[in-house]
């Protein structure tokens, strides 16, 4: 390749363009791996620290990945779908029989394999709690955070947030793997979720995210901040998953009635 002095991007925005439209045409197909960077180099007459700055380009978009010693790859998965509208569904907890949470309902159904490694605690709730689920000053909060798997790759955080005294002494309060799902189980208590209000947000990782879910400088995440209201209107759950941008699709079913 030749640069276009026409073009006023920088020379690496051009190779990148080059190498995406490749991957977008299919000449590089899922799991191949890129030129090196020499090779890169000796083709498009190019200087190392241009090839260097182009894939990096690529893997902040999620089109490559690096793999140590190996060199760079395309990303061999495509993003993981959230169907948003769904992970509430009553109609689909009752369908799995209280077998399988509506995460892992989700990812088995795109083919790859769910895991969940939880952890609860208790803790004293901020100002966004206490206005997102009517509580007085220094209510008291279960938590139950979860990193989720999809083929051992850490694909979502996801932290739900309950008054403490709807969930205290269940099975929300367990570190093991609730299978039946928490609205399930917030329905055995009583409260069964009738509603949703949605906030969705995007923004760059904290350190402690982007360390937990492997991303890549320059990738941004997605925080959708799900509210859960009862039959009684009253709000029972917050739930707070992070999803980073190179790998999902956030899809919503909308009824037009």
């Amino acid at each position: 390749m030749t640069f276009n002095p026409a073009d006023a991007r920088p020379l690496y925005h051009q190779l990148a363009g080059l190498l995406r439209d490749q991957i977008h045409r299919g000449e590089l197909g899922p799991g191949d791996q890129v030129p090196t960077e020499s090779e890169l180099a000796d083709q498009h007459h190019a200087s190392r620290n241009t090839v260097r700055l182009a894939l990096g380009l690529l893997r902040n978009e999620g089109l490559l990945i690096s793999r140590r010693g190996l060199g760079s790859f395309v990303r061999d998965a495509p993003p993981l779908k959230y169907y948003a509208s769904l992970t509430g569904s009553r109609a689909k907890r009752l369908d799995a029989d209280r077998r399988r949470d509506t995460f892992a309902q989700q990812v088995e159904a795109q083919g790859k394999t769910p895991k969940q490694v939880s952890t609860v605690e208790v803790i004293t709730a901020d100002d966004e709690m206490q206005t997102r689920l009517a509580l007085d000053v220094d209510a008291h909060l279960g938590v139950r955070r979860r990193v989720m798997y999809a083929n051992d790759e850490s694909v979502q955080l996801g932290d739900s947030y309950y008054p403490l005294d709807i969930v205290q002494g269940s099975t929300i309060m367990n570190e093991a793997d609730v299978v039946q799902g928490t609205d399930h189980v917030l329905e055995d208590l009583g409260h069964t979720p009738t509603r949703y209000e949605d906030e969705i947000t995007w923004r760059m990782p904290t350190a402690a995210e982007a360390q937990a879910l492997h991303i890549a400088p320059g990738i941004p995440v997605g925080r959708l901040a799900r509210t859960s209201f009862d039959q009684n209107d009253r709000p029972v759950e917050v739930y707070i998953v992070i999803l980073p941008g190179d790998r999902h699709v956030l899809l919503y079913d909308v009824d037009a009635e």
